[in-house]
């Protein structure tokens, strides 16, 4: 048995034919393993573009094979593949799609290269050529379409297969994986490589930008994506080795491998391993951090995204999870310790804050903060977190920039700005403060650097308020977050007076003016709109109209209510929701209630009182 490390391109490239066996099931691989891989690929394209370099090539796993017989002169040698055809199958489908995306823009040179990869050229000798030319063969359910992906094009595909395909050209999601896996690969690669290339007229691209962008997906997937190759001899027993690798335990994650590679270090070095477990490591093997979790689409143990952070906030750079043991490495070569303890102990130190923002209690600043960035589902904010909660800083300054980091995603979320940036900002953030001082004065100098960042900068008070009076946020932050928002409110405007304590559980977003208002709520002029609020308008209501509808959605026209209170106001007048709403005892319920009239105008005196609120309750940076 012989075992290596190879690039699919190297593994392609070579005069050989891989066989799947008619045991083995049909290629199963559909959008849950396929969208991984293609984020994966267009992150290596896109690092290749950008520094000309990638720095860490991605393990796909094991590809295990036996020969089909011994070597014959004249013959293309064929191996039978025992595991990893599922990837094997959908590296074929990737370059075929990548060879019919450069065909499609006439780089030929390209398309032939890449060709070279998927059949044997022409000139190769051969004894079957009919057979021989495919270098992969698989299943036999799966051959004929597999074979007709090789060979044709997509519009012959599409009229080949007319059943597969919707009348607009689009492919079904019920059509057979190869086709539905090849057809996902072009579209994603033809987006990838036009991104950004198009000319200033918009009609022509940048022919020579595009050709980069192309050039950049092969050579990633040709040089980058890895396999474990393990070549098994005449007499290895496949199938035994095949149920080793394939056995029922459970796949090793990250932080496993770590463990493994932080111990044989620890026994080269002569250091004691059983009291660095006991000190060090122990922590890690509670079953708080074995927990599955799940970030975006990715599922892994929790300790795996503890690990993701921890680099992050260290090296002050995003870390890809795909590849978190590389990280890990480069981290430990980067960072010279004096010894395995000082390792462990740079891990170990983030362990209490990440708890408490896992898992938050009941009161705490942390807490609060944790329970903000949960709600809104942004733990790409934890490295920054992390080096805030192990500094040296005092209790106050750390509560203060947790207060700061909240306030940071629910002014933009107010403010209709883009949570894109995140992982790379927090990130950002991180390294400055452990750079220049974990204090406001740094945060608030690397803030006010980005001012000019729609993408990144911290909106100012009176932003805010103007996207608390004007914006309409009800269907645009999901209600969830809403609710938070509104809980928070309620406490902030509450004094020594009002109940303290917790709201009580289920309490929903209620609209004060309802959204269908026109049978209850006459307009400002007395008139009552129709139910359509457009039969027999004339200019005049038309602007009432619109006036009105344009603070149904905003913030100062919504409360919380519990759902039988909700369901039963439902929408009644004013006058009938005074009572449900005084009775909820809440304090911004009370202030409600007690006005005369809810019209537009008390909704702009609101939205004043909120604006306020808001702007303490959530403050910017300030410097000393």
């Amino acid at each position: 048995m012989d075992a290596k490390p190879l690039s699919i391109g190297k593994i392609l490239s070579e005069r050989q034919r891989f066989i799947v066996p008619i045991y083995q099931r049909t290629y199963a691989w559909n959008q849950r393993e396929l969208e991984p891989l293609v984020d994966q690929i267009e992150a290596k394209a896109d690092e290749l573009l950008k520094t000309n370099k990638v720095a860490f090539s991605h393990y796909m796993g094991a590809l295990l094979f036996i020969p089909d017989s011994d070597p014959v002169f004249g013959r293309i040698q064929a191996f039978n593949v025992v595991d990893g055809q599922q990837r094997l199958t959908t590296f074929h489908l990737c370059f075929a799609a990548l060879r019919d995306v450069a065909k499609s823009y006439e780089f030929d040179g390209i398309a032939r290269q890449i060709s070279d990869l998927i059949v044997h050229s022409d000139d190769t000798p051969m004894q079957d050529r009919a057979t021989e030319r495919y270098k992969l063969e698989p299943t036999t359910y799966d051959r004929i379409l597999f074979r007709h992906i090789i060979d044709l094009d997509r519009p012959a595909l599409r009229k080949k297969y007319p059943d597969h395909f919707y009348k607009n050209g689009n492919i079904k999601g019920a059509a057979p994986g190869p086709l539905w896996a090849y057809w996902y690969f072009w579209e994603q690669a033809d987006d990838y490589i036009r991104e950004g290339v198009w000319l200033t007229d918009s009609t022509k691209y940048d022919r020579a930008a595009l050709q980069r962008r192309l050039l950049a997906l092969s050579t990633v997937l040709f040089e980058h994506f890895r396999l474990i190759v393990i070549t098994l001899a005449a007499d290895d027993d496949a199938q035994v080795i095949f149920e080793t690798l394939n056995s029922g335990g459970k796949p090793l994650a990250a932080m496993d491998l770590v463990r493994n590679d932080v111990f044989h270090r620890a026994n080269r070095r002569g250091e004691d391993q059983a009291a660095l477990l006991e000190e060090h490591w122990s922590e890690f093997e509670q079953p708080f951090w074995k927990q599955e979790q799940t970030q975006g689409r990715i599922k892994k143990p929790r300790i795996d995204f503890f690990l993701g952070h921890v680099l992050a906030a260290e090296r002050g750079a995003v870390i890809s999870l795909g590849e978190l043991f590389s990280e890990y490495k480069a981290f430990v070569v980067a960072s010279a310790f004096h010894s395995t303890a000082d390792e462990l102990r740079a891990l170990t130190k983030y362990a209490p804050a990440y708890r408490q923002l896992a898992e938050p209690s009941s009161t705490g600043e942390l807490s609060k903060l944790s329970r903000r960035l949960n709600t809104f589902d942004l733990s790409t904010a934890y490295p920054l977190v992390l080096v805030i909660a192990q500094s040296d800083a005092d209790d106050e300054t750390k509560a203060r920039l947790y207060d700061l980091i909240g306030s940071y995603v629910i002014r933009r979320a107010i403010c209709y700005l883009t949570p894109k940036n995140y992982n790379n900002l927090f990130v950002e953030v991180a390294a400055y403060l452990k750079a220049h001082g974990v204090n406001e004065d740094a945060f608030f100098t690397v803030m006010e650097s980005k001012k000019a960042a729609d993408t990144s900068r911290f909106p100012t008070d009176a932003e805010f308020a103007s996207a608390i009076r004007n914006r309409p946020q009800y269907g645009w932050i999901p209600q969830h977050r809403l609710k938070l928002i509104l809980e928070e409110l309620e406490f902030a405007m509450r004094d020594r007076f009002n109940i303290e304590g917790t709201l009580q559980d289920g309490l929903t977003i209620e609209h004060i003016m309802p959204q269908n208002w026109s049978m209850h709520w006459p307009l400002a002029s007395g008139a009552s709109a129709p139910v359509d609020l457009v039969t027999g308008v004339d200019e005049a209501m038309r602007s009432e109209i619109e006036t009105r509808q344009a603070v149904i959605q905003t913030l100062p026209n919504l409360t919380l209510l519990t759902p039988p209170a909700n369901s039963s106001a439902s929408n009644l007048n004013f006058e009938s929701k005074r009572t449900r709403l005084h009775d909820s005892l809440l304090k911004t319920n009370i202030a409600i209630a007690s006005e005369a009239s809810w019209d537009e105008n008390a909704i702009a005196r609101r939205a004043d009182s909120l604006a306020a609120a808001a702007i303490a309750l959530w403050p910017s940076p300030r410097h000393s």
